[in-house]
């Protein structure tokens, strides 16, 4: 029984994660965008990692998200969202997991909101 409660602890601890993390990456994307079109600097990693430890958020390893942001800097796209609460929410798990040939086994690795892409009609 104490097993069964802890998996639903860990699941539900994913998915709480996600939610208190979405307006976050939201506002930091959108920060991206606004700096981005403007030509002024991209808001620093260490912003999103504050917010996130504002909010009694562990960010467990920055090197997934840094990595993903660096390469939307060089290639000058915005940054995706989900992926970046992802990244943080599952961070040790990538890192861990799929050095081993395996995936998060977690249920919360499909956020909570996925917006429908451009030019897709939904229906």
């Amino acid at each position: 029984m104490k097993s069964s409660l802890r998996s639903m602890e860990r699941y539900l601890g994913c998915l709480a994660v996600q939610a208190t993390l979405r307006p976050i990456a939201d506002d930091y994307v959108d920060r991206w965008a606004a700096a981005a079109g403007r030509g002024d600097p991209l808001p620093d990693v260490a912003e999103l990692f504050e917010a996130a430890g504002a909010v009694n958020v562990p960010v467990l390893s920055p090197v997934p998200i840094d990595a993903y942001l660096r390469q939307c800097a060089k290639t000058g796209r915005t940054p995706d969202s989900a992926r970046i609460v992802l990244a943080i929410a599952h961070a040790w798990a990538e890192g861990d997991l799929l050095n081993l040939g395996r995936t998060c086994r977690c249920p919360a690795r499909r956020p909570l909101f996925q917006p429908p892409r451009p030019g897709i009609r939904e229906g």
